[in-house]
C-alpha cells in the first residue's frame, strides 16, 4: 500500500439540488480519467463525495491524497487543466467551494 503524506479536501455547494447533480454528472464521467493523470503524478487516492448530513442543502466534496509535496504541486497543474475544460459548466452551476489542505498525522487503518 503506498504512503501518502498530503492531502486536500474541497467542499462545492451548491443553490439548487440541479445544480449538485449536474456537477455529479460531471465528475461521474471525467473523474476516473483524471485520476489516471493524476496517479501518474504521484496522486494516491481520489474519492467523489456527496454530503447528506446537512438537510436542505446540496454540497459534495473531494478527496485527494497525494505521495509527497511534489506529487502535490504536479498534480495541481493537471487540476487546473481539467477545470479550465469544464469552465463553460461550471460557470453554470456556480459552487461556492472551500478548500482545505492537510498533512496527515496520524492514519489508523
Amino acid at each position: 500500500m503506498t504512503q501518502s503524506n498530503l492531502m486536500s479536501y474541497n467542499t462545492f455547494t451548491f443553490k439548487t439540488e440541479a445544480q449538485m447533480l449536474l456537477h455529479i454528472r460531471l465528475w461521474e464521467e471525467k473523474g476516473k480519467l483524471l485520476f489516471e493523470k493524476l496517479k501518474e503524478k504521484g496522486c494516491t487516492r481520489y474519492c467523489y463525495n456527496q454530503i447528506w448530513n446537512k438537510q436542505g442543502t446540496f454540497k459534495t466534496s473531494t478527496l485527494f491524497e497525494y505521495e509527497s509535496p511534489q506529487a502535490y504541486k504536479d498534480c495541481q497543474k493537471e487540476i487546473g487543466t481539467f477545470v479550465q475544460s469544464l469552465m463553460k459548466e461550471l460557470e453554470a452551476i456556480s459552487p461556492v467551494i472551500e478548500s482545505s489542505r492537510n498533512v496527515i498525522l496520524e492514519d489508523l487503518r
